[in-house]
């Protein structure tokens, strides 16, 4: 009889059960504040989870009893585009692919145990009932994709291009921050890129861009993620007035545009033309030089300078490079340099050098004729071969010495010492290979004769002759009378 009457009240529990949950009404309200809480059935434990099954879905709510958390299951607005949303949305969307009064208990309860693992440290463990597990997987697999790092870097900023063959390849680029992204590359017709893993590389013919033209070349990295955002609902006393089956999704996106350019040089010949110091290699200047072409035609002349000189736009061809006048201090360079140029956009380089004129010390002596001694105050001139004035100087008691280098030289007097004669002699000498002067290279003068002196003793001669003479006469004349 016992057993009888508790079977009897069970059956009657259940019953009563199941007419609280069942309504009449079509839809799910915009506002469950209506309902009593009597009316909605009580999932004993835990959080409180309370629901309405209507003909058209569930309208259900949590109640926390979480301290911080509050006493309703609103999440807070700054949390709706983070991966918390994106989880809540996961199980929204699993309920509505298939709403029922078990997977209402699923979602609830998911949803419980999924804000209170990941808004708070669980202190306690969320009670779960079978099928819940689903929800709450989707959830966690939602928010782990949706907190993944979503970015793109590359490693450089810039495309540079190297001609390989017949087509221009840039730099790496290497993408990282980011899954999955899309390359894009514009600028010029042909243009392309090849992938290999995170790198890649930006290809362009060398048909593509024509000679002298410079093409800019960008290529676009871009890329995007999706976030589902669940909309926020509020389930307190008079705020359950969102639709709780929603879900929206949020686009997230980012480009990253690498710039460079290409420049095709025009197909010209360059030719640099350095004038040399044997000895230090480095540029001399004020060696008057011409270019011929190879017909002996003048291309171009110029004076040496510190820097090499540069002549551009030449025909493909053989040409000619001669030193018309050394340096000063050099010897005139009698070789004749030929060369070729081809059009091959590089730079012919041509170096000419020149050798310092060695000069040797020379010795001039003036001397007087008899005593073979140094004789100051005669001007002298000394020549080159060409007629050319070396030097000018007014005699010592010294020898005058001079610096010359290899030749032909002519001395000369213009003007005798006082009391000498003029040397109307031309010295020729010569200084050789070895810097000896092969000619002595003594010029001598004569003292002037002391005609004032010898006149008076002619004189005093002529005086005495005529008065013996008177003399002579005066005695003839006495004795003949």
């Amino acid at each position: 009889m016992k057993n009888g009457i508790k079977s009897f009240l069970v059956v009657l529990m259940i019953g009563i059960i199941s007419m609280l949950g069942i309504s009449s009404v079509n839809a799910v309200p915009n506002s469950i504040s209506g309902v009593n809480h009597d009316e909605l059935i009580s999932f004993e434990g835990g959080p409180n989870l309370y629901y309405k099954h209507y003909n058209g879905g569930v309208a259900f709510c949590t109640t926390f009893m979480v301290q911080g958390v509050g006493s309703s299951c609103t999440v807070s607005s700054s949390q709706w585009n983070t991966p918390i949303a994106s989880g809540i949305a996961a199980i929204i969307e699993k309920y509505n692919a298939a709403p029922s009064k078990q997977n209402y208990y699923n979602a609830e309860l998911a949803i419980n145990k999924f804000l209170y693992d990941y808004e708070k440290d669980p202190v306690n463990n969320i009670r779960t009932v079978s099928g819940s597990t689903t929800f709450y997987d989707a959830a966690v697999n939602a928010y782990n994709e949706a907190k993944k790092n979503f970015d793109i870097t590359v490693n450089t900023d810039k495309l540079t291009f190297k001609l390989e063959g017949d087509k221009y390849i840039s730099n790496k680029v290497t993408v990282s921050g980011s899954e999955k992204y899309t390359i894009t590359v514009s600028g010029v017709e042909g243009v392309s890129y090849e992938q290999k893993g995170n790198d890649f590389y930006v290809t362009v013919p060398s048909t593509s861009v024509k000679d002298g033209e410079t093409v800019n070349v960008d290529a676009k990295v871009s890329g995007s993620k999706t976030i589902k955002i669940a909309k926020k609902y509020e389930c307190g006393s008079g705020n359950q007035n969102v639709t709780i089956n929603d879900y929206e999704k949020s686009d997230q996106s980012k480009d990253v545009i690498i710039k460079g350019n290409i420049t095709k040089e025009k197909k010209v010949t360059k030719l640099k033309i350095s004038k040399q110091d044997i000895s230090s290699k480095k540029e001399l200047p004020g060696a008057t030089l011409t270019l011929l072409d190879e017909k002996g035609n003048e291309i171009d002349k110029w004076v040496s300078e510190t820097e090499p000189h540069y002549v551009e736009n030449l025909k493909p061809g053989k040409y000619k490079l001669i030193e018309v006048q050394a340096p000063n201090g050099y010897k005139l360079t009698e070789e004749i340099v030929e060369f070729v140029l081809e059009a091959n956009n590089k730079v012919t380089e041509v170096v000419m050098y020149n050798v310092k004129e060695e000069y040797y010390k020379v010795k001039i002596s003036k001397q007087d004729i008899s005593t073979k001694t140094e004789l100051p105050g005669a001007t002298l001139v000394l020549k080159n071969s060409k007629g050319e004035e070396i030097d000018r100087w007014v005699s010592g008691t010294e020898p005058h010495y001079l610096e010359l280098k290899k030749g032909e030289y002519t001395l000369t007097e213009i003007q005798a010492p006082n009391g000498y004669d003029l040397s109307y002699e031309v010295i020729k000498f010569s200084v050789g290979d070895n810097g000896e002067v092969e000619t002595s290279v003594v010029m001598y003068n004569s003292k002037t004769p002391d005609t004032a002196g010898r006149n008076v003793a002619i004189v005093i001669t002529i005086m005495a002759i005529a008065g013996a003479a008177a003399t002579f006469a005066g005695y003839k004349l006495k004795h003949q009378k």
